[in-house]
């Protein structure tokens, strides 16, 4: 049996084992809708912290971050700034999201949208629009765990097949366990992932170069286009990264597995907790980008797929035993982060849009067709994947330019502005998805050196606050009731009307 043939049997074996410790971990939580997709908002700050870390430091951070500095250089810091601007961020609206949904029962982000704008038509258009746009995360680590297939396999199998077994490992380890399942595995997955990295991080400069410093002077050296912006990314100036790190800052918790994760803790100082110390997992992404610059080094006359960069390396530098802790790792960084997102999707599908639409849906049989569209959705992110094949990074960018158009209607409407209407945010999302599509199939990301999103994004702000000036807001008392929720010291003198949502409008 080959070495490949071996690391990947263990892999799996890996995955298997740890699948089966997330079914018992969850099985408990995991009998109904509340259960599966929130824990009954019981988890505690240190599985929210691994449940937040997996979501952030996914096949994108292990594999793609590397990759894209490899491919573009520097620009691949834009993501280290990025999530320290949505850590910020998240300090103050994902507690004021969690006491909303506290309140309301809340468990998903449609639920919040719908509840905020008295508007379950805005509610049904949200989680279909936003379930089709998380198909591109999934594909996001699809192809992370092709990657890993097609190289461990030493190109036994084509990078299609690959993908396929992908999907299929993805599917399964996915279905069972519930998030809090998904919790107990992303402790482990994050151990591994640390050891991975911190591994290759040393051994790269040390096996290569001799030493860190030997290493540094000779990127300064050898690759100063790398190390300047737009340098060999060409059109990705100081204006690109500064607008994409706006963008993608604030598209950070519009993604709506980041609303069910929230809605997963006791209490809102378990989120603010993560907010101040989650920045620590910001030391992976800047070792990942090191080795991903001193990869162009090392594969100097080689062509090598930016995806490919780290199995490459590691197949490469690290004997079959620790190469089999590494794939487990790689493996795990796919099929872990890929659990909450596959489950919000299928949950804002089967809840939001068939259980608004349908007026006998029990939720037994909603929690039931949750479960049941698992293997459609990761089927569809498999034939995006198959069918237009690209840079890690690359697909999460786009996808970032959609999901940050929520930003205005989550957080200025839902959150601070009492005068947005759900006709307002409904123009604002289409006015900003229709400029996004129309920049990037147009190639025409970035403009004039901004990223499109950030354009779209403006585009979509001005609708939304011109036509909400101009359609009937939703009845005060019920904002002072929503907003009390979250801002409890607020408006100590408002008016109430009672402890629950008042019945959401078919409108």
């Amino acid at each position: 049996m080959s070495e490949g043939a071996i690391v990947l049997l263990i892999a799996l074996g890996a995955v298997v084992l740890i699948t089966i410790g997330g079914i018992l971990v969850g099985k408990d939580q995991s009998r109904d809708l509340e259960g599966w997709l929130v824990n009954s908002r019981l988890m505690g700050p240190i599985l929210v912290w691994f449940l937040l870390g997996t979501e952030i430091y996914t096949a994108f951070t292990f594999q793609g971050l590397a990759g894209y500095a490899f491919t573009k250089g520097s620009s691949a810091f834009y993501n280290v700034a990025l999530n320290d601007v949505a850590y910020a961020l998240g300090f103050f609206i994902l507690p004021a999201i969690w006491l909303i949904g506290k309140k309301f029962g809340h468990v998903t982000q449609s639920d919040f949208l719908a509840g905020r704008y008295q508007s379950r038509n805005l509610g049904i258009f949200v989680a279909l629009a936003s379930a089709l746009i998380m198909i591109g995360y999934i594909d996001l680590n699809i192809e992370g765990l092709g990657a890993v297939i097609h190289v461990i396999g030493h190109n036994a199998f084509n990078q299609t097949v690959s993908d396929l077994i992908g999907f299929l490992v993805l599917a399964l380890a996915v279905l069972v366990g519930g998030i809090r399942g998904n919790a107990w595995q992303s402790m482990i997955k994050d151990i591994l992932m640390f050891v991975a990295v911190v591994a290759i991080f040393i051994v790269i400069p040390v096996h290569y170069f001799g030493s860190f410093g030997h290493m540094y002077t000779a990127m300064i050296e050898k690759l100063p286009k790398y190390l300047v912006l737009p340098g060999v990314s060409k059109n990705q100036g100081p204006l690109w990264l500064i607008t994409t790190v706006a963008v993608t800052g604030m598209g950070q918790w519009m993604w709506p597995q980041w609303f069910g994760v929230a809605y997963t803790a006791k209490s809102p100082r378990t989120l603010k907790l993560q907010a101040v110390f989650m920045p620590l997992y910001q030391l992976v992404k800047v070792m990942m980008i090191t080795v991903g610059l001193a990869a162009v080094l090392i594969f100097t006359t080689a062509k090598v797929n930016g995806n490919d960069v780290i199995m490459l390396l590691a197949l490469k530098t690290f004997p079959t035993w620790f190469l089999a802790v590494f794939t487990v790792a790689a493996v795990f960084s796919a099929i872990v982060p890929a659990g909450p997102i596959i489950m919000t999707s299928a949950g804002l599908i089967a809840k939001n849009v068939y259980g608004a639409l349908s007026s006998n849906a029990s939720e037994p049989a909603i929690y039931r067709l949750t479960k049941g569209l698992v293997f459609p959705l990761t089927l569809l992110a498999f034939i995006l994947a198959a069918a237009a094949p690209a840079l890690i990074v690359v697909v999460l960018l786009v996808a970032y330019d959609f999901i940050s158009q929520l930003f205005p209607a989550v957080v200025i409407g839902g959150l601070f502005w009492r005068r947005a209407t759900k006709q307002g945010a409904t123009a604002g999302l289409i006015v900003g998805w229709v400029v996004s599509a129309g920049l990037l199939l147009t190639k025409h990301d970035p403009l004039f050196g901004i990223n499109a999103g950030l354009v779209a994004l403006a585009a979509n702000l001005v609708v939304f606050v011109v036509v909400s000036l101009l359609t009937p807001a939703v009845s005060e008392n019920y904002l002072n009731d929503f907003l009390q929720a979250a801002f409890p010291q607020a408006r100590r003198g408002t008016a109430r009307v009672g402890g629950q949502a008042a019945p959401v409008s078919k409108s």
